[in-house]
């Protein structure tokens, strides 16, 4: 993938509490400022089980995540596909962990981007130019309610078919979002599940990588 094609994902936090912001103190004498500017390379081979490398969101769910799917599409992929395909993205991060953090709870006629006490996956319309959306409702530390949009701008795949985005592939990246891990935007993250850009085709985000591990288990434990 060329960095000058990649799309990106998108990450918004609808409520939160903010956080003191301290006011920055005046200094009468002048300071120096230096910048280091630092350019990455992508690895052209996949190293994504030798880098460590993870962030992750100020906050995270502190219970099981009960989940429902919406399957309504335009693509012509059956309910059972399309429930079968999200489902093993939870299911790539709860294997990496004792902690249950998904629990699938059926199909839903909801759309994702309005609190309404369902944490669902949909596809629906969104702003051209990001494959798709996780929603967060968080109050302080404590995540209360998530959802995910896979936007129809672009077409879709069940199989990773090129000139289309590949759904597992995303929505594994999205549910890191779920499990409270971060973006990554450094090219040297690139084979990394949650690396904030995707494109047509890709299909390695599907499997984590170690840092990708290393984030959950650090919010969920081994």
């Amino acid at each position: 993938m060329r960095k000058l094609n990649a799309l990106p994902l998108v990450l918004v936090v609808l409520v939160s509490i903010l956080a003191a912001i301290p006011m920055a103190a005046f200094a009468s004498d002048s300071s120096v400022h230096e910048y280091v500017v630092v350019i990455y390379t992508i690895p052209p081979t996949d190293d994504s089980m030798t880098d460590p490398d993870h962030a992750l969101l100020n906050y995270h769910w502190y219970s099981t995540i009960n989940y429902y799917i919406n399957p309504t599409n335009s693509y012509g992929f059956s309910t059972s596909t399309v429930v079968n395909t999200i489902t093993t993205s939870a299911n790539t991060w709860d294997v990496e962990t004792t902690y249950q953090v998904f629990s699938y709870k059926g199909t839903a006629s909801k759309t994702a981007g309005t609190r309404d006490g369902y944490n669902v996956v949909s596809w629906g319309s969104y702003q051209a130019g990001a494959i798709a959306v996780t929603y967060i409702w968080a109050r302080g530390k404590r995540i209360l309610e998530t959802g995910c949009r896979m936007s129809i701008y672009y077409s879709w795949s069940l199989s990773g078919q090129a000139g289309k985005m590949d759904v597992q592939n995303i929505m594994t990246h999205e549910f890191g979002h779920w499990c409270g891990l971060k973006d990554l935007y450094n090219d040297k993250d690139y084979w990394l599940t949650m690396y904030g850009y995707s494109d047509y085709g890709l299909t390695y985000a599907r499997t984590l990588g170690l840092g990708d591990i290393n984030g959950l288990r650090a919010v969920y434990g081994s």
